[in-house]
């Protein structure tokens, strides 16, 4: 079994064709490896873009490519055929799924098709990476942090362009690896998963939603971990749900905020007390006929 693991770059814009932002490559970065991660060959190649006219400066910090280099890029099609090769029948592998993300938005740019047709195998190595260093319960980290935490040398290599990303990300896999765990992580690309890939998660923040479960509108004492009875009706703030609590058990009131989040595998729930300073008026009351 063969890998690619590849990163890509890419210069955000308004497509007109579309009628939405997407983010157009610019550069695909990539390398092969063979089944005990050895590097076999790797990819490089910019592309000259066809929607944004101009980078970014953002983009062109980040990367210091410049509007010059790009010009001197080769089309998405012929990169984009000539990448499919370089990848047949390997399996891919890419820092979270945003690069999934914007691969698929630029096939449906220029081919009218929403899916990568010479991906059959795929595995996320920023999911894989931080389950293995017991980082899955918090935000998602990026390659750059994780590469520090496991002592990783990378001044040779000039971040966010995508081959040296791509074998950043190698050396942050040699750390970790274990070959029947990221056997686990490696995903067949059918309906199931490309229906994952597309759903956006979103925060609920009505009771109409089909989603809102009452029984997880409630807050244990953050003194003395009792649940706390609830004394005011629920408003929208910041994001999520607010309202006042006392503890039956020990007297103390404070406020907390509840965040319901709709995820492709259910719904999370967030319960975060509020200090002083972040309880501010003009939230939306929410109608509830219990309240007191």
């Amino acid at each position: 079994m063969e890998y690619v693991v590849f990163d890509l770059e890419w210069n955000g814009c308004y497509c007109k064709k579309l009628d939405c932002y997407i983010n157009e490559i610019i550069e695909f970065g990539a390398v092969k490896l063979d089944e005990n991660l050895n590097e076999i060959s790797s990819f490089s190649s910019l592309v000259r873009p066809e929607i944004g006219k101009r980078l970014r400066n953002s983009v062109k910090d980040l990367t210091s490519i410049t509007n010059e280099d790009l010009s001197r890029g080769a089309p998405f099609k012929y990169v984009y055929k000539r990448f499919s090769r370089f990848c047949s029948g390997c399996v891919l592998m890419t820092w979270s799924t945003s690069d999934l993300d914007s691969l698929v938005s630029n096939i449906r740019y220029h081919y009218g098709q929403e899916r990568i047709a010479f991906m059959q195998k795929y595995a996320d190595l920023q999911k894989y990476c931080q389950d293995r260093m017991g980082l899955s319960g918090g935000n998602a980290v990026g390659l750059q942090a994780v590469a520090e935490q496991l002592g990783i040398n990378d001044e040779d290599m000039q971040h966010h362009r995508g081959t040296d990303d791509s074998r950043l990300t190698v050396l942050c896999l040699k750390k970790l690896y274990d070959k029947d765990e990221l056997a686990k992580y490696i995903v067949d690309t059918d309906e199931k998963f490309y229906e994952k890939l597309f759903f956006r998660p979103y925060l609920i923040i009505s009771k109409n939603d089909e989603d809102y479960d009452e029984k997880e509108m409630y807050f244990d004492c953050p003194e003395c971990n009792k649940r706390a009875e609830r004394k005011c009706r629920w408003e929208i703030k910041f994001k999520g749900f607010v309202a006042d609590f006392e503890c039956p058990s020990c007297g103390h009131k404070f406020s907390g905020r509840i965040q319901l989040k709709k995820k492709y595998e259910g719904v999370s729930v967030s319960r975060k007390v509020l200090k002083k300073k972040e309880e501010k008026p003009d939230g939306e009351i929410i109608d509830d006929t219990d309240s007191e």
